[in-house]
């Protein structure tokens, strides 16, 4: 049966949605669109929707995935349209294609985030080159020591700094944006808010991690390749 991968974003009321909350609105979405979705096997079967890995409630997704099995063809523009009537403020679905067969789940062709974290020019005190200069120290540090807690409820030190690739700083309309590209896999994923408690760390930046505004801007394969790219045809 044909698999199409759906890139929508999730941004105003909509990133205060739980992930949970979030798989709900588009099962709705996708039967008030009358959409012909394979179903799973067993005594509960559900719609066949493959997810990234989850947003953080209150993030911003710029570019976040679904993979989506139908039992038959449709045209992936009329995929979209079916979408964005459906669904409610804040979502909005911006290009589907369907996919070449065999692939990975979405899950584990996931391998890297692109994030901006923003706030206002005038929040701090420290300049933005110190603010740079903070990012390039970290850069050059061999190790970044968190702590994490673990679902048993007790806290491990954890070492952060080899998935952080990249870490930039830039201007846009009197905020200072912080760009970092993470690593986002099952074997290592790194949380923005992890980076941010550790420059917290740095003279005059203690409480940015209350003030800043978090965009996921892209999911990234491994090698830095676009999930896109694993289209059969151009995305509509």
């Amino acid at each position: 049966m044909p698999l199409y991968r759906i890139s929508y974003e999730k941004a105003g009321s909509a990133r205060f949605v739980s992930h949970l909350d979030m798989i709900s609105t588009f099962e709705r979405s996708l039967r008030r669109a009358g959409l012909p979705v394979a179903l799973s096997q067993g005594f509960n079967p559900h719609f066949k929707l493959f997810f990234g890995f989850p947003l953080p409630v209150g993030f911003i997704g710029l570019a976040e995935f679904i993979d989506i099995e139908l039992i038959e063809d449709v045209s992936p523009g009329f995929l979209v349209a079916a979408f964005n009537n459906t669904l409610p403020p804040g979502f909005k679905v911006i290009g589907a294609c369907l996919l070449k067969e065999g692939l990975p789940a979405l899950m584990a062709q996931v391998q890297g985030s692109i994030y901006q974290l923003a706030f206002d020019d005038s929040r701090f005190s420290v300049s933005f080159e110190t603010l740079q200069g903070y990012l390039e120290d970290m850069m050059s540090m061999e190790e970044i020591e968190i702590r994490r807690r673990k679902k048993d409820g007790k806290s491990v030190s954890f070492d952060i700094r080899p998935g952080i690739i990249s870490l930039a700083l830039i201007r846009n309309n009197g905020r200072r944006v912080i760009q970092m590209d993470l690593m986002t896999s099952s074997s290592l994923n790194i949380r923005p808010m992890e980076v941010i408690k550790s420059l917290e760390l740095y003279p005059g930046l203690g409480g940015l991690s209350d003030f800043v505004e978090v965009s996921r801007c892209k999911l990234l394969a491994e090698g830095g390749q676009e999930l896109f790219s694993f289209c059969l045809d151009p995305v509509e």
